[in-house]
């Protein structure tokens, strides 16, 4: 029998191990066929990260895009609009960019942490979340495009066939009556639609008292809506953390006869014991979360069982990175994913992708106008019917923006300052 030396020994493993692996990388060079995984060291390192504000569609709402760029060419785009005040994001993307240019876009997990305690002192809100966000939401694009899948896919593939959406931004150009509101309701009950959203008030008091003549408008609102859209209509209300405790309850009670489906943003985001009181003093699911950042936000809202549906905007709370994150947070307390998504086209289709990839999604926010703007970008044809969305399996997040996409859409400073002062300058004095 031939006397064999024993294979034993860590450096003899570590040897052989690299042997092995080198002779099979050098093969695979030769052959041109080099595996992702021996790629992901050398490729997409990040070379330019470019904020872009752009005017959108609806009433001149802002955009703020990021555009990131590999070393080998690929380029991936984001989102993180918030508003009022879209500059600063473009700042601080400018910011971040000196954390990621030059590393490699592989690493999601690792350049998130990066960016988040590189803006620590900043705060870690609005402005902060926004501009990770966009970053988060291009780099997840970018390694799509380099394996040739969609985000979903990366994401851990399609818990749905499809995503239920309601109407919002159905009232602009609409006068403010209940007759307006339920000839709108049955001509999106006519186009498929099977649920909306609406603000039934205007504007608010210092001391954040409703009034009887407000009140009574609200229910002379939703009542028209409750009877043009019939039993099975869903009717969710967004008051955008306008009133008080006291008030909000009185709002509640006159409006738990109508069956909504959701009452949003309830009282204001900083006290979340308040949000507890009015939940347990209500028939109503409140939903909150446009204005809470990241999972750290989250997690006393759920401790406290404060809501029954959590409302994540994957452009302003840390982007696909976060938003996963929340929502498996949510699933352990058996509470929905409703995402907030007011913003432009990118910041939909992220929500998209991921609200495709976790069990405890509910229906998505969604804007009509902007859907002009969905077949003009995605690539591979964008699909929608009666309500719902249907996946974007293209690489990445399926979207094509080109040079003359940008140009139409050029950012109008003065446009979005009226825009601005209209929408959220809503205190009365």
């Amino acid at each position: 029998m031939p006397n064999r030396k024993p294979f034993c020994g860590t450096s003899s493993r570590r040897s052989f191990l690299q042997q092995f692996s080198g002779g099979l990388t050098a093969g695979l060079l030769a052959a041109g066929q080099l595996p992702v995984w021996a790629q992901a060291d050398s490729s997409l390192k990040i070379t330019k990260v470019e904020p872009i504000l752009l005017t959108g569609v609806r009433g001149y709402g802002p955009w703020v895009f990021v555009r990131v760029e590999t070393a080998d060419g690929i380029v991936g785009w984001g989102e993180g609009t918030n508003f009022p005040g879209v500059q600063p994001i473009a700042t601080a993307i400018k910011n971040l960019s000196h954390v990621v240019i030059g590393e490699q876009a592989w690493d999601i997990e690792k350049l998130w942490n990066k960016m988040y305690r590189y803006m620590y002192y900043n705060g870690m809100g609005g402005i902060v979340l926004a501009a990770i966000s966009a970053i988060d939401i291009a780099l997840y694009d970018i390694v799509g495009k380099k394996l040739g899948v969609s985000v979903t896919k990366l994401l851990g593939g399609n818990v749905h066939q499809k995503l239920r959406v309601y109407a919002n931004g159905w009232t602009e150009g609409v006068t403010k009556n209940p007759e307006t509101y339920a000839r709108r309701t049955k001509e999106l009950v006519a186009k498929g639609y099977t649920g909306c959203k609406f603000d039934p008030f205007s504007s608010t008091s210092f001391n954040r008292e409703i009034g009887q003549p407000e009140l009574r408008e609200a229910v002379a609102l939703v009542k028209a809506i409750r009877e043009a859209g019939g039993p099975d209509y869903d009717i969710a209300i967004d008051v955008h953390a306008r009133w008080n405790t006291k008030s909000t309850l009185e709002i509640l009670r006159a409006l738990e006869p109508y069956r909504l489906f959701f009452y949003e943003e309830a009282v204001p985001p900083e006290n979340v014991p308040a949000m507890v009181e009015v939940q347990r003093n209500t028939n109503v699911p409140l939903a909150t979360g446009e204005r809470i950042f990241g999972r750290h936000g989250f997690r006393e809202l759920l401790e406290k069982q404060a809501v029954r549906i959590v409302q994540p905007d994957i452009a302003r709370t840390g982007g696909i990175t976060e938003f996963k994150k929340i929502a498996a947070m949510a699933d352990t307390y058996y509470v929905p994913v409703a995402p907030h998504n007011p913003n432009g086209p990118i910041c939909t289709i992220a929500s998209m992708h991921a609200c495709f990839s976790i069990p405890n999604f509910l229906i998505l926010e969604f804007f009509e106008p902007d859907e002009a703007v969905f077949k003009e970008i995605v690539v591979g044809g964008w699909r929608a019917d009666t309500g719902a969305v249907y996946p974007i399996n293209s690489p990445g997040l399926g979207i094509n923006i080109t040079n003359e996409f940008l140009a139409k859409h050029k950012f109008d400073e003065a446009k979005t300052t009226e825009f601005e002062l209209r929408i959220f300058n809503t205190i009365n004095r």
